[in-house]
């Protein structure tokens, strides 16, 4: 029989035991260096703005707020065209100035319209100018002698003689907008066609991006909107110009398109001129008494150069003269601005 084991020595084996069958203690291993990421604190707070790549913005925030300050000087400039024409008050504020798809302008027109397609020359596709038949009624009342008031069926077409009207209308808020567009460059808008149905009306692809210019215009007795659309490929050759830096510095230099332009448009104007001999006084005596081949003596000398007046401002020096059977003036001179002379 073997040796009787001690309770000491059980006890030491079942401790064994234990030990053996126990789960493997967790060993400490190093964690890898690792770059601290920030996260906020409260991510559902922040706004998303979405973005549609459908539809994607080829003219920057700074462009369109070049042509919102643009169109704002055609919104006063036509302001006061149109009140020469209708001898009314008229008021015209831009209402917006937003980049959009041609498909969603072409939807936003009602039908029947008046809707004209114009060319600025020599920038490439073709542009519209559209008119709510409202306001269209309001400025027809008022050029035929009416109150200008807003008629209650606009649902029909214009006839001949009210198209030539508001073609004429419009052929001069084109030309506001080509004095606006001298501080990007020299062009020369001009009417293509008239539609009624924007359907019919094609400028660009309907998933093309355009600018559509937006304008309220109102008179004492109603109101309608006008609106411009431009096609991006119309923009695209001018885009660069319709940056702030570029737009400020084009207002403050005088091209020499613009110089010839005006030039060309004075070259047309009409001017009173006349020379004067000289000048004396009499009382109303002597005038009375005065008798065919009296002779009155005058402020100048007979050698002395006589002045010539255009609207009855002195403006050049010269001689009388003769070339042919035809009495002239031989300028010699040009009389200087005096300080303080206004013109």
């Amino acid at each position: 029989m073997g040796d009787i084991l001690s309770q000491a020595e059980i006890d030491k084996m079942m401790q064994s035991l234990s030990t053996v069958g126990a789960a493997p203690q967790p060993v400490a291993v190093a964690a890898p260096a690792y770059q601290p990421v920030y996260v906020p604190a409260k991510v559902e707070n922040r706004k998303v703005n979405l973005y549609d790549f459908t539809r994607p913005d080829r003219i920057s925030k700074d462009q369109i707020s070049t042509l919102r300050n643009l169109h704002e000087g055609y919104a006063r400039l036509l302001s006061t065209t149109l009140m020469s024409l209708l001898r009314t008050n008229v008021e015209i504020n831009l209402q917006n100035v937003e980049q959009l798809t041609y498909g969603e302008v072409i939807k936003s027109i009602s039908t029947p319209s008046c809707i004209y397609v114009f060319q600025m020359e020599p920038l490439e596709s073709s542009a519209i100018f559209d008119v709510s038949p409202s306001l269209i009624f309001i400025m027809l009342d008022r050029l035929f002698g009416g109150q200008g008031r807003a008629v209650d069926s606009t649902n029909r077409e214009l006839t001949d003689i009210e198209k030539t009207v508001i073609y004429k209308i419009i052929e001069r808020s084109l030309a506001d907008l080509k004095v606006v567009w001298e501080n990007i460059g020299i062009f020369s808008p001009k009417i293509e066609n008239y539609e009624i149905n924007p359907q019919f009306v094609q400028i660009a692809p309907p998933g093309d991006t355009v600018v559509l210019i937006t304008l309220e215009v109102r008179t004492r007795t109603g109101s309608g909107l006008m609106s411009l659309c431009f096609p991006f490929i119309l923009l695209e050759s001018i885009i660069d110009k319709l940056s702030g830096e570029s737009w400020i510095s084009a207002q403050k230099t005088t091209t020499q398109e613009t110089r010839r332009m005006v030039e060309r448009e004075l070259s047309s104007t009409n001017a009173m001129l006349r020379a004067e001999i000289g000048s004396t006084q009499l009382s109303v005596r002597d005038f009375l008494q005065l008798n065919v081949g009296d002779v009155m003596v005058l402020d100048k000398l007979a050698q002395s150069d006589l002045i010539m007046y255009i609207e009855d401002r002195p403006k050049f020096l010269g001689k009388p003269s003769v070339v042919g059977r035809n009495k002239s003036f031989q300028i010699t001179g040009i009389i200087d601005r005096e300080v303080g002379d206004e013109d």
